[in-house]
């Protein structure tokens, strides 16, 4: 039982200050903890899940002028779809909202286009659209699909060609370059390829090793799963195994014509569809429940509840009671608890269920729950 002081004039205060604050330090641990804890490297910034990069587009009609709004309204389509698809799994894919141009215009209105070329009939373009997050949120609740934006931890890619080893100027690892490749819901980054990655991927065992052979690698690089895939001499075809906590997948992927692209983006679907299936959230199920927050300070405190706050499934929190080094929280959420308790471990946070009810405390926290 909390031994709160203050209840309801700093239960009050904390409650406005978690929905309205969020400290400039809450979003890392001073460099000393840091370096103290020892934290893996980090991976490069995921890209804007609302932004598609990179539509090409091509119309002709009467006038440049013309052919320019079909070619960007053809192509405000296809990014659409590449949205819908990478917020759902794709079981829900049949269930993508079939949009007329004016509704896809209010739901994108930001273009950029770069390259562009025009003659008296034609345009062409590559071009980014901006949607809107707020506008496609609420498109996808009242159509009743399931959707997350829960990031999962990158999946480490480890390209490899025929019965060679790891090179980072592999054409089948220049593709995994590619920007896209780490803006979805499951990041697929590269190793570096330094000295200290190279003495572990120079091993001819690779695919033979389980999760716990890979620690080296899953430390470094907060890494969920690690993906190894061997592609043929041709780049018609690629194995692919994937390997996590939950054990080994084997898969494989294959052209007629040699398409490495394509076949990273085959596998970087597959990755993604497993995670998406586990975190999409059906916002018509809301719940409540309480939970004792554990903490060692009141940095710590205010960084858990900014952390709190960057889960889109949690609807709302009230700080019920204070004490020294410990809270009681009621929250409000969509979906199923499993869901919530995945969101909040990409958050670096523990919810866990005991004899005495919930606790939520940082992940690896030594936390004293004694006032």
């Amino acid at each position: 039982m909390l031994r709160y002081i203050a209840f309801a004039l700093v239960a009050t205060s904390f409650a406005a200050a978690a929905l309205n604050s969020a400290p400039a330090d809450s979003a890392a641990a001073p460099a000393a903890k840091a370096a103290a804890s020892a934290p893996p490297r980090p991976a490069e910034q995921a890209g804007d899940l609302f932004a598609v990069n990179n539509i090409k587009v091509d119309a002709t009609a009467e006038s440049a002028a013309i052919a320019r709004d079909l070619a960007i309204g053809q192509g405000r389509a296809q990014a659409w779809t590449k949205v819908f698809h990478r917020l759902t799994a794709t079981s829900v894919w049949p269930k993508q909202p079939q949009l007329m141009d004016a509704q896809l215009q209010r739901l994108a209105p930001g273009v950029d286009a770069v390259g562009e070329r025009r003659s008296t009939t034609r345009y062409l373009a590559d071009a980014t659209y901006h949607f809107n997050p707020v506008a496609v949120r609420q498109l996808l609740r009242q159509s009743g699909v399931a959707f997350t934006e829960t990031r999962s931890r990158p999946a480490l890619v480890i390209p490899i060609v025929a019965d060679g080893g790891f090179d980072a100027m592999s054409p089948w690892a220049k593709v995994w370059s590619e920007p896209s490749y780490r803006q979805g819901l499951v990041p697929m980054i590269l190793p570096e390829g330094d000295a200290a990655d190279l003495a572990f991927l120079s091993r001819t065992d690779l695919a033979q090793l389980d999760w716990a052979g890979f620690t080296p690698l899953v430390r470094r690089y907060n890494a969920s799963e690690i993906v190894i895939a061997i592609a043929s001499q041709d780049g018609k075809t690629v194995q692919a195994v994937q390997i996590s906590p939950a054990g080994r997948a084997a898969s494989s992927f294959a052209y007629a014509q040699p398409n490495l692209s394509g076949i990273a983006e085959a596998l970087t679907d597959k990755v993604a569809d497993a995670w998406k299936s586990r975190s999409s959230v059906d916002y018509g199920t809301k719940a409540r429940l309480t939970a004792d927050v554990q903490f060692e300070s009141l940095e710590q405190w205010a960084k858990i509840r900014a952390q709190l706050a960057a889960i889109r499934a949690i609807s709302d929190v009230d700080v019920v009671g204070l004490a020294r080094n410990e809270a009681e929280i009621a929250l409000a959420y969509f979906g199923r608890l499993e869901q919530l308790r995945d969101s909040m471990a990409q958050q670096n946070l523990d919810l866990a269920n005991g004899p005495a009810g919930y606790t939520l405390q940082i992940r690896g926290s030594t936390a004293d729950s004694s006032p």
